[in-house]
């Protein structure tokens, strides 16, 4: 059996889309979340699940406890809280929010305080003496581009250069507008 071009053709794309649908199955499924398993509970070996409902229940020797009492006074809404300078009265406890007291600046001193007297650990009798490496040396100022002197001009990057001028031979053309107008000579 010989197979035509076309035949191989729609051969081909048939396996890519095979193919194709595959790889889309094998990837939706790694997104798919798995229940979690309910882990089933071991029966303890110190209890027995068996009730005997003749069975009378453990008494204990201490005396059975009572929780005890809260109080609570009621809020009134309509009462203004008393504050005091500087007391906090901020509560995030229950229901009624209170604000913080304003701050108060502390009374200035009333004394200025006496400066130290200066002391020096340095003799000034003597000189001082200077080591070579704690001394600058100040290098020469580099000149600016385009700073002339002695008919050079300076060049960053490349230094002193001779300066010759501008350019020659500068032709002024005229501007009709014809952009295929030939401009100058080309010797």
């Amino acid at each position: 059996m010989k197979l035509t071009d076309k035949t191989k053709k729609r051969l081909t794309l048939t396996g890519l889309g095979v193919v194709c649908v595959v790889l889309v199955i094998a990837i939706s499924s790694q997104f798919k979340t798995e229940k979690p398993v309910d882990v089933p509970i071991q029966p303890s070996p110190t209890m027995s699940g068996v009730v005997n409902p003749s069975a009378e229940p453990p008494t204990s020797a201490a005396a059975p406890t009572t929780k005890p009492e809260v109080s609570v006074s009621p809020i009134d809404p309509t009462a203004t809280p008393v504050v005091t300078a500087g007391t906090d009265t901020a509560d995030s406890s229950g229901k009624d929010q209170s604000l913080q007291a304003e701050p108060t600046k502390p009374a200035a001193p009333t004394e200025k305080p006496t400066p130290k007297p200066e002391t020096s650990t340095k003799d000034t009798s003597k000189a001082p003496e200077y080591k070579p490496e704690d001394t600058v040396k100040t290098e020469p100022k580099e000149p600016s581009g385009g700073e002339k002197k002695d008919g050079k001009i300076y060049v960053p990057g490349f230094g002193w250069i001779d300066d010759e001028g501008g350019a020659v031979d500068q032709k002024t053309v005229g501007g009709e507008g014809d952009i295929n107008k030939q401009v100058g000579d080309m010797d």
